[in-house]
């Protein structure tokens, strides 16, 4: 869009404004300020780097369109949405058919999809240590950072929790307690430890991705995953299967909360027969699992800023401002090996910065509720801050998926370097013009506008919900989650301009 495109676009919204009301003054004063932001800025785009080195900025037209509506769509759901309508959402359910089978059978396909994953990821680890050098022809490099970390979360959002059927711990650890006649831990799981463990372990990994100067070495990521494969094992077997994947292991942890968002799942509503797991596949609203979700102590609600804060560091770590708040200039990149130690303080600080605003945010949301409102406030609160996090992975990643998806599918043909075509294709094309042709870039651009509003519209809307349930009052619950929305605001605002500004590296 160019500048005159932005202006005729705010002269319309001040049209729009200048209409009678019929339905009070807010929507009007909503177009207005709609109308002042996309006229006193509409411009022209940069470029972006997103991974890969690929050059793929968002237009800053787009960036302000899409704060536009964030602010608007956030004052109409707070202040224009009635409880009731809210209520009605939360019953949509469609229902696809019956779910219900009998435990045992549902074991053991869990137990072996889970030894295919362990099958699969051994694979890979070998591929690692023997062959290709390069990270673009390995397939382990481009199975954990791109299938694995971008696109399996693509599909939890979308289909539930996965990973608790393919993990490759669980299968093995059933087969060797069933044959070996021992399934009692050998200690009991800390109380005091809680989601701790999963907190840290994730800011390991965010560093890894994030920090360590060469995460995609096929021989380094080889080391790494059979270490953790490992300290996974003894984990499980010392706490056993449930405690450790459920308190311990990161990434049971991630996927968990990012299945709360996936449409399609399995409702329990009625008894089953003995022996069988009763319930229907349903498909419902994005987000609204949340809803029914537990609210997270202390350890759970730092696990999931965590999430947000590794995904922002992202995204902010490529960005000119940062190279330039250490010192260097964006244009001669120093590389990752000279900025590791200023890397992993902005990570931690990035951290530690987004822990103490939503303990200031969560603390005048409680106080706002009255003192009527319970301990596990703050805890129910964040669960409406998921889709922002999950909307921006989402869309940060998308361009880098689109075109290494198509390598790892490449590699995995050839995984011993070998010269095999176990697939039929080692001589794949890949079609990078995904990235380069405009009409498809346009697309991508729309795409990532998109779902970071759509992802802010679920927040609001669960926000809302959250807080109208816990408060017990419209006017009470609009006053108390003012400082959340506010801060998703900000946030969602933040994600837009990440995607916009230019990077260095």
């Amino acid at each position: 869009m160019t500048p005159t495109l932005g202006r005729i676009l705010g002269l319309s919204l001040f049209r729009l404004a200048a209409l009678p009301a019929r339905t009070g003054r807010l929507p009007r004063w909503l177009a207005l300020l709609a109308g002042v932001v996309v006229v006193g800025s509409a411009g022209v785009a940069a470029a972006h780097t997103t991974g890969q080195a690929f050059v793929l900025l968002l237009p800053t037209h787009l960036y302000i369109i899409g704060g536009a509506l964030v602010v608007v769509v956030s004052f109409i759901l707070v202040a224009a949405v009635p409880s009731q309508t809210l209520a009605r959402l939360e019953g949509l359910r469609w229902r696809l058919g019956p779910a219900s089978v009998s435990a045992a059978l549902a074991r053991a396909l869990s137990t072996a999809a889970s030894l295919v994953s362990l099958a699969v990821a051994i694979v890979l680890v070998v591929a690692g240590f023997g062959g290709s050098r390069d990270p673009l022809a390995n397939p382990l490099p481009l199975s954990v950072w791109t299938v694995w970390w971008i696109g399996f979360t693509y599909l939890h959002a979308l289909f539930g929790n996965l990973w608790a059927h393919l993990n490759p711990w669980s299968g093995f650890y059933r087969v060797t307690t069933r044959l070996g006649r021992r399934a009692i831990p050998l200690l009991g799981y800390p109380a005091w430890a809680g989601h701790w463990p999963a907190v840290l372990g994730f800011l390991a990994f965010a560093w890894l991705e994030l920090v360590y100067p060469a995460p995609a070495d096929p021989g380094m990521l080889a080391g790494v995953v059979a270490g953790y494969l490992l300290a996974n094992f003894v984990g499980i077997f010392v706490f056993g299967e449930s405690a450790w994947l459920r308190y311990a292991e990161p990434f049971s942890a991630f996927f968990r909360v990012i299945a709360w968002l996936a449409p399609l799942g399995r409702w329990r509503d009625r008894a089953g027969p003995a022996g069988h797991e009763p319930g229907e596949i349903t498909v419902t609203l994005p987000g609204l699992r949340l809803l029914t979700a537990e609210a997270p102590g202390v350890a759970g609600i730092a696990f999931i800023l965590a999430v947000l804060s590794s995904v922002s560091f992202d995204g902010f770590s490529r960005t000119f401002t940062w190279v330039a708040l250490l010192g260097e200039n964006p244009l001669e990149y120093p590389g990752r090996s000279a900025l590791v130690l200023a890397n992993t303080a902005g990570l931690l600080a990035t951290f530690v910065v987004l822990g103490l605003a939503w303990a200031v945010v969560a603390r005048l949301a409680r106080t706002l509720a009255g003192p009527e409102s319970s301990p596990a406030h703050a805890g129910a609160l964040v669960l409406s801050i998921v889709p922002i996090a999950v909307g921006y992975h989402f869309a940060h990643y998308l361009p880098v998926f689109v075109v290494d998806v198509q390598r790892a599918l490449r590699a995995a043909s050839d995984p011993f370097a070998l010269g095999w075509d176990l697939l039929g294709t080692r001589e794949l094309h890949i079609v990078a013009s995904l990235l380069t042709d405009p009409g498809r870039v346009y697309a991508i651009w729309h795409t990532q506008v998109a779902i970071i509003v759509a992802a802010h519209v679920a927040a609001v809307a669960v926000g809302h919900a959250l807080v109208l349930r816990l408060a017990g009052g419209a006017c009470v619950g609009v006053a108390s989650e003012v400082p959340v929305v506010v801060l998703m605001i900000g946030y969602t605002i933040l994600g837009l301009w990440l995607l916009s500004t230019p990077t260095a590296g």
